[in-house]
């Protein structure tokens, strides 16, 4: 095999993995922008990404050698599938890889991370300490025992959750259309309108599609309790950000933690000064936000590099 091979991940892949792709191929590993990607991407064949770039249909036009984009996500909205697919390019990924995935703990860990940051106020007191300061009485926070934990999506990530609360000592409640309640008998199944009224803590693990985009509105916050906290693993779109604001300002919600932003895939490293969420952030006590970093710890790294790499030199062996 003498494939050219794109990895926009860069240096920081893991070893293993790199080892695999130069048995199929010269290897480039680059950290690139939008418009540094759109200038070199002619003549690969092969193209691994994460989820810092769009590929869209200006990307795969240029592309024009492309045969594969590999990506170690479950979510594929990054990408254009229909468009992929109508110029015969395969898009390898993690999504229904069911087996690896339960191996995965990195986004519901963080999930239940942040929650706990948000109730506790641990960034703030932290920042207190490092000032000098010694004061707990401005610290008091939230037992998350006794309380309601909303889990929207009772896929790999929501019964990660669903364990880690009932390790808490919280009832659980989920909303999933698509899931029996029979395949959950410790955690209860309710409509949507029960959940949102009865949860104190929402954990969101749905991918984004028509269905959950703009799952989380105005008429939404207004039907929470005024005391619950929403934490957003899953994509910034699945919450109304403007929404979402109004909600905090007005106290119509708690509190919000989440590793993903709107705009995000356009950053390019650097969020855009006068973010709105993120300036509220910075003067609120009642908002967490991190940048993106569910999957990365090295443990899932090294896994999921290392299972994209196979599951391209698998692939490439049926086109041979």
């Amino acid at each position: 095999m003498n494939f050219k091979i794109l990895n926009t991940i860069g240096e920081v892949y893991t070893p293993e993995a790199r080892t695999i792709l130069e048995q199929l191929g010269e290897v480039d590993y680059k950290n690139l922008a939008q418009a540094e990607l759109l200038k070199i991407i002619s003549p690969y064949q092969i193209l691994l990404v994460g989820l810092g770039l769009n590929i869209n249909r200006e990307i795969i036009t240029r592309g024009e050698n492309l045969k594969i984009i590999a990506t170690a996500t479950t979510g594929l909205d990054h990408i254009d599938m229909a468009f992929a697919k109508e110029r015969g390019i395969r898009v390898l990924s993690l999504k229904g890889e069911n087996d690896f995935l339960d191996s995965i703990t990195g986004t519901a860990e963080l999930a239940f991370g942040l929650m706990i940051n948000l109730c506790r106020l641990i960034p703030l007191a932290i920042e207190s300490v490092q000032r000098g300061e010694w004061h707990r009485e401005n610290f008091r926070g939230y037992n998350l025992f006794e309380k309601t934990l909303g889990i929207v999506g009772m896929g790999r990530l929501g019964k990660m959750m669903a364990r880690y609360g009932l390790a808490f000592g919280m009832r659980v409640i989920f909303f999933d259309p698509y899931v029996n309640q029979e395949l959950f008998p410790k955690y209860k199944k309710v409509s949507f309108e029960q959940f949102v009224k009865e949860s104190d803590m929402i954990s969101l693990h749905v991918h984004l599609n028509s269905e959950t985009e703009n799952m989380f509105t105005k008429k939404v916050f207004e039907k929470m309790k005024s005391t619950a906290y929403l934490v957003n693993t899953s994509r910034d779109m699945v919450v109304n950000e403007a929404d979402l604001l109004d909600a905090l300002m007005t106290k119509k919600i708690a509190g919000y933690a989440t590793d993903v932003l709107s705009g995000e895939i356009d950053f390019g490293g650097v969020i855009p000064s006068g973010h709105p969420l993120v300036v509220y952030s910075k003067n609120h006590s009642n908002v967490v936000i991190v940048p993106h970093i569910g999957g990365m710890t090295f443990e899932s790294r090294t896994k999921t590099d290392v299972f994209i790499a196979e599951k391209t030199r698998t692939h490439l062996a049926t086109m041979i």
